[in-house]
């Protein structure tokens, strides 16, 4: 049974990691890294972690060590630190393929992984390169897990943890239209983040239909729902999001490591 996981680099997404385990685990010990003082002592007031002298004493203690640094940091930042065999040791960084990490901790295993914001409420659907058991029953605890074979999978797979950010983007746009319009503002953002999840969770209920066919038994001739796709494709607004997508994938491959 996993008891002990150390964060090392306590930053934005550690912050939600911890919350999210503390909620799921509170009995599993959770120990950071000490460089952001600050973070982590308001991580260790709030949810009962505790703080390091630095960071080989996180990885001294850990079964589970998360590398939650910038994507530029992480093998340099492994190289300095000494890992043990039946360790397990997760990069969070966008850009850093199996063959940087794995050498960097060599003898303990190494795993890629891409949880998202909402481990603290433990809903991530977390990505995970190899599909390490140790790993996936860690990530468990904080949502669902999917695994993919290789970096060529995961490359494009890890594009959607930026999907995840672009969509409070559109929300935010149409609560703001709905409310210019005339509905109050908490209404419109009830309805708006309530109609993104009841698509949502119709779309994983119904996980045999494919989402166009969804899509048409809603998107009626005539209908409004079908007019306003048309002006959506007409703009190339549906378009646009797989552009994005596709702009991401070169620091998604490695670029990050050059700072690109």
């Amino acid at each position: 049974m996993l008891d002990r996981v150390g964060i090392v680099g306590v930053g934005h997404l550690a912050g939600y990691l911890v919350e999210g385990l503390a909620r799921a685990r509170p009995d599993l010990e959770v120990v950071l890294s000490p460089r952001n003082v600050d973070r982590s002592a308001q991580l260790a007031t709030r949810y009962g972690a505790s703080v390091a002298e630095d960071n080989q004493a996180v990885c001294d203690v850990a079964d589970v060590v998360l590398v939650t640094t910038r994507p530029g940091d992480v093998e340099g930042v492994c190289r300095a630190l000494g890992f043990r065999a039946g360790q397990t040791v997760v990069s969070t960084a966008a850009g850093v393929p199996l063959s940087v990490l794995a050498p960097a901790v060599a003898p303990a295993a190494a795993v890629r992984a891409m949880p998202l914001t909402c481990s603290a409420i433990g809903r991530s659907p977390t990505l995970l390169l190899p599909d390490d058991p140790v790993a996936r029953d860690f990530f468990e605890l904080l949502g669902t897990v999917h695994s993919v074979d290789d970096d060529a999978q995961f490359t494009p797979a890890s594009a959607i943890g930026a999907y995840y950010g672009w969509i409070y983007a559109l929300m935010d746009d149409v609560i703001a239209w709905c409310a210019s319009a005339g509905v109050p503002e908490t209404t419109a953002r009830d309805l708006v983040l309530e109609t993104t999840r009841g698509a949502a969770e119709m779309a994983l209920h119904h996980s045999s239909r494919e989402l166009s066919d969804l899509l048409d038994s809603l998107a009626t001739p005539g209908g409004i729902t079908r007019q306003g796709l048309q002006a959506l494709e007409r703009t190339g607004s549906l378009a646009a999001w797989i552009e994005a997508l596709e702009a991401l994938l070169p620091k998604l491959d490695g670029g990050a490591l050059k700072g690109e």
